[in-house]
């Protein structure tokens, strides 16, 4: 089982695998519920729960999946953010990782 802080931590390795350090550098992540509403860092997983994680000016929404242990998530966060910053302003066109 899972918590919040968990996934902020099983979430740094995707995003180092993809984004560039100046990319990190104006990063920020936080989970909220399906309607929007911040959760706190020992909330227990949960199918309703959304990964926002905000690049520059650019948002990108994850859904959380409770069965999952963290290196799946890791990989399948990683696969999201490859599609994300392809399509995003910054990292237009761009194919990494």
């Amino acid at each position: 089982m899972m918590i919040v802080e968990d996934i902020l931590l099983a979430a740094r390795p995707a995003l180092e695998a993809i984004l560039t350090t100046k990319e990190l550098e104006h990063t920020s992540m936080d989970v909220v519920t399906a309607k929007g509403e911040p959760v706190t860092s020992s909330r227990i997983i949960s199918a309703d729960l959304l990964l926002r994680v905000f690049v520059h000016d650019e948002q990108m929404g994850f859904w959380l999946y409770p069965p999952e242990g963290a290196s799946g998530f890791t990989a399948r966060l990683r696969s999201e953010l490859q599609d994300f910053v392809a399509e995003s302003g910054f990292g237009w066109g761009e194919l990494r990782g």
